[in-house]
């Protein structure tokens, strides 16, 4: 029969995976094999896979009609992670390609098309490493950024699918830092200054690393930009600071809020256990102590997420103190005194926090003391007797020897 088969290798690989019967890779290679249906002429397709550039041909047999072909080697992938496999492929993205799995074609047919996430994830981040690229110092099969003998940093070209992320201050990083066109050595210096704080004492890194901390990165990068701009104008850094310190506040004040239902519940539930507690009922003791340990387990694990916020802000607050102390000493003198208000509030609500979890876990332990004391016929309260006869007995010897 008539035949008309696509002269692009990247077409052709399509095609085979569409005409093929049963095409499936073999083994762990990146060789597939699939049988030629009778109704296509064996040996002219064969002979018109050997001619296509980019080895896409593989070994074919024609007593069981196999075609065997490398689809990869023509841009064409099973999934994302065998995309990521090829090391070209993290550092450029391919003119043209497509992952199966997903039934994306890059580009796409059409500007309504929408791009799977992780598709759109892969291509942010080769995007974001040809940005950083420009920027570094030396480029040699990684990115090097030097500001000192001792302060310097290399970026590895390795991430796989398992770091792919959004990456949402994307779009406005690229276009404040991809422009060369005006501050290009302040941008190359805000960048270079930003990785090495960021990893340090690291000095070479992954760009899996760098995506996960991407967020920071751009934003610390914003910042310092921002001040060069400025021109290190002391009264916009100390509005900047100023309405940072208050947002922080405001975050630090909503921390003990979103648990104060959880919080005013805990009288109750004491009030409550002790209330339930009687003699005689051993199972219904139980199940009461039962409730009281899930019930402060809970409020223990939210007490310990508000931490983590407390943590996360007092983290943010760091960084944005140490940019201000790399200013100069008459510029920053006026500055750094805003941060201790914040400072102490953060101090206070972790005390709260570290008080809070005393009092949840003394509500534990007081009340598998009471139900062991309940069940037991009061020998929890007979040894606290004795305990304390025994203490008072002994204070008293004491006071005798002395006079």
């Amino acid at each position: 029969m008539s035949m008309h088969l696509p002269i692009d290798p990247h077409d052709f690989a399509l095609w085979l995976f569409d005409n093929l019967d049963g095409p499936a890779r073999v083994g762990d290679s990146a060789l597939w094999e699939g049988r030629l249906p009778e109704n296509f002429d064996f040996t002219a397709v064969e002979k018109h896979l050997e001619d296509l550039p980019k080895s896409l041909a593989g070994a074919c047999r024609a007593d069981t009609r196999t075609i065997g072909f490398h689809p990869s080697n023509a841009n064409v992938y099973e999934d994302i992670g065998e995309l990521l496999g090829v090391a070209s492929n993290r550092s450029r993205i391919p003119a043209r390609f497509t992952v199966r799995d997903s039934g994306f074609t890059h580009p796409a047919a059409t500007t309504t098309e929408t791009v799977p996430e992780p598709i759109a994830q892969y291509m942010d981040a080769v995007r974001l490493l040809s940005v950083l690229e420009k920027l570094a110092d030396v480029r040699n099969g990684g990115l090097l950024f030097v500001s000192s003998h001792e302060a310097q940093l290399t970026i590895l070209l390795e991430f796989s699918q398992d770091d792919l992320r959004p990456l949402a201050s994307f779009p406005r990083f690229a276009a404040e830092f991809s422009s060369e066109e005006s501050h290009a050595d302040q941008k190359r210096s805000v960048i270079r200054t930003t990785l090495i704080e960021q990893f340090r004492p690291q000095r070479i890194v992954t760009m899996a690393q760098v995506l996960a901390k991407f967020e920071a990165i751009a934003t610390d990068a914003r910042h310092s930009l921002a001040m060069y701009m400025a021109e290190f104008s002391v009264a916009k850094v100390k509005g900047e600071v100023e309405r940072q310190n208050l947002d922080d506040t405001i975050s630090l004040n909503k921390i003990l809020s979103d648990i104060q239902n959880q919080l005013l519940a805990l009288p109750a539930a004491i009030l409550l256990a002790g209330a339930t507690i009687a003699r005689g009922e051993i199972l219904r003791n139980y199940a009461v102590l039962f409730g009281v340990v899930v019930f402060t387990v809970f409020v223990w694990m939210m007490a310990s997420n508000q931490r983590h916020s407390i943590d996360a802000i007092r983290d943010q607050m760091i960084r944005r103190k140490s940019t201000v102390e790399r200013m100069p000493v008459e510029s920053n003198v006026s500055i750094l005194p805003l941060f201790k208000t914040i400072e102490d509030r953060v101090t206070r609500q972790k005390r709260t926090l570290s008080f809070i979890k005393c009092v949840i876990s003394a509500v534990v332990i007081a009340t598998t003391l009471a139900v062991i004391d309940v069940n037991n016929s009061g020998i929890v309260s007979e040894l606290l007797a004795r305990a304390f006869s025994y203490f008072a007995d002994t204070i008293s010897r004491v006071s005798s020897l002395q006079n």
